[in-house]
């Protein structure tokens, strides 16, 4: 299956998920001998859900490994849309105001004018676009092996994939170890000069 698929399938178990959940939630008490209310059965719509869900959560797993390369790039973008929405809140009143329905008058003076935060904001949304169009073409060309796997298969991938990340960890944590002895203990103190990381 391509990646783009999987992300519409991922939006659509969401919303089904989320529909049956309300259904549950709202048919599972009933007035007695109301025909609507009989007629759901809350134990099957369970069933369901808790089918929707594994359904939902292996195919998370499996696209999540399909964007580990380029994880950074849905970081980057991330950041650059919170920056967008950030400077479209940023205030640009400058000049002589009057005051609601006063006659009263100040005067505001701005740091960044509103044409230097629109062109901060065009700057930001033009790598938005670049970034987003590199992600599509990622989609609509990487496949991913939803639909293939067996529900085995799969748990010997995720298993494989938590054993690596344990790994990775060890070796950082070695690493970082071999670093302490090469210092001399009276220098060691240095090493924290400026980087107080007490809790407060």
């Amino acid at each position: 299956m391509k990646l783009y698929k999987a992300l519409k399938l991922r939006k659509n178990l969401v919303g089904e998920i989320t529909k049956i959940k309300n259904q549950i939630k709202e048919k599972n008490s009933y007035l007695e001998g109301s025909k609507n209310g009989e007629k759901f059965d809350s134990e099957k719509a369970y069933d369901e859900l808790l089918s929707k869900i594994d359904e939902l959560t292996g195919l998370k797993f499996v696209v999540n490994e399909a964007n580990r390369e380029i994880q950074a790039r849905i970081y980057l973008l991330g950041e650059y849309k919170a920056l967008i929405a950030f400077w479209n809140e940023v205030s640009v009143v400058e000049g002589t105001q009057i005051i609601g329905y006063s006659d009263k008058v100040q005067t505001y003076v701005v740091q960044v004018d509103e044409e230097s935060r629109n062109k901060i904001v065009k700057d930001f949304q033009t790598k938005v676009d670049v970034i987003q169009e590199e992600l599509d073409e990622y989609n609509f060309t990487t496949e991913i092996p939803w639909g293939d796997m067996s529900s085995m298969e799969l748990e010997e991938m995720t298993l494989k994939t938590e054993i690596n990340e344990v790994g990775d960890l060890c070796n950082d944590d070695t690493k970082s170890e071999r670093v302490i002895p090469n210092v001399p203990p009276e220098d060691r103190s240095k090493l924290h000069d400026g980087h107080d990381s007490k809790e407060e």
